[in-house]
């Protein structure tokens, strides 16, 4: 029964009225349909604009414009954003909450990079840590993290593990390591506490739909740190099992919760240091080389698309 002759159906037995099986059948046969990506895409896309022609007015005309006017701005349209953002919203809820209208997400996003551009241009302007800068980068990620979790916004949830991860970097390069030979180290250590303050928050059931933005942060740094290293020790280090065995776990992760974008890291990570690895092997034999890439992405895309009919068809 197709879906026309089932609304007719539901009609005839009083389960719908005449205008929900109206605006149904619009809907089925394709003469309503939603914009609502299309408008969230746009507003990301203005926001970000709005952002980029901030930044560059300040660093165009910051001179002219002077330091009390930059700062006066800068501060008013955060703190306008976030008094906008706790004003509507309601009481904090640990389980997911919608947002009350399609631009609420982009304001406190608009809120957490005016506030951002906010301290960057006060530390530049005035040094008042000095070399303490660092600390500018763990306050601000405390507080994206706060406001995340406080208004259900994946959008600052990322803001807040990125800055989080750019305070690890330099803090452990500035003070530790050299950065420059310690960054796999970095991005290793980085990913498994995000993994591990992601796993934590979704045990205690504290917003557990983050968790896969957690998860994304982690399987990235952690896939294109063995990646580097396997480019640079080929297959005569940890990096290269180590990478064989981040793709396995998370290929079984993906086959576990049906997700398919998990599958496609797993794949596209482990065919690019096998790639590596092989490549090195024939480097001298160009007929294998050129045989090689014209085969295998082929395979790897044939893999791909059978996964994802798997994936569509269990749905």
């Amino acid at each position: 029964m197709n879906i026309q002759k089932l609304l007719q159906k539901m009609f005839a037995e009083k389960k719908i009225d005449a205008k929900q099986l109206r605006i149904l059948l619009d809907i089925s046969a394709g003469r309503i349909f939603s914009v609502h990506r299309e408008l969230r895409f746009f507003l990301y896309i203005g926001i970000l604009t709005l952002i980029a022609g901030a930044g560059l007015t300040i660093k165009q005309y910051f001179t002219n414009l002077g330091d009390i006017a930059i700062i006066s701005a800068l501060t008013s349209c955060f703190s306008a954003a976030f008094i906008y953002s706790f004003i509507k919203v309601a009481a904090y809820n640990k389980q997911e909450v919608p947002s009350p209208d399609m631009a609420f997400d982009y304001i406190l996003f608009f809120g957490c990079a005016f506030f951002s551009m906010d301290i960057v241009y006060i530390e530049t302007q005035f040094h008042l840590l000095g070399n303490l800068w660092d600390n500018y980068l763990l306050a601000s990620s405390a507080l994206f993290l706060f406001l995340a979790y406080r208004f259900d916004n994946r959008l600052v949830l990322s803001m807040a593990l990125s800055t989080i991860a750019a305070w690890f970097g330099f803090t452990l390069s500035g003070h530790r390591f050299a950065f420059e030979q310690y960054y796999r180290e970095y991005a290793i250590a980085y990913s498994l506490i995000v993994s591990l303050l992601g796993g934590l928050l979704y045990r205690l059931d504290i917003k557990k739909h983050f968790f896969d933005i957690y998860l994304n942060f982690a399987v990235h740094f952690l896939c294109i740190a063995l990646i580097s290293g396997v480019a640079q020790y080929k297959i005569f280090s940890i990096y290269f099992p180590a990478l064989l065995m981040a793709c396995a776990a998370l290929a079984f992760y993906a086959l576990k919760i049906r997700r398919l974008i998990y599958m496609l890291y797993a794949v596209i990570y482990g065919y690019i240091g096998i790639s590596i690895v092989i490549l090195n092997l024939i480097h001298r034999q160009t007929f294998f080389i050129f045989t090689y890439f014209i085969a295998t992405p082929l395979m790897v895309i044939a893999l791909i698309f059978k996964f994802s009919r798997q994936f569509k068809e269990d749905e």
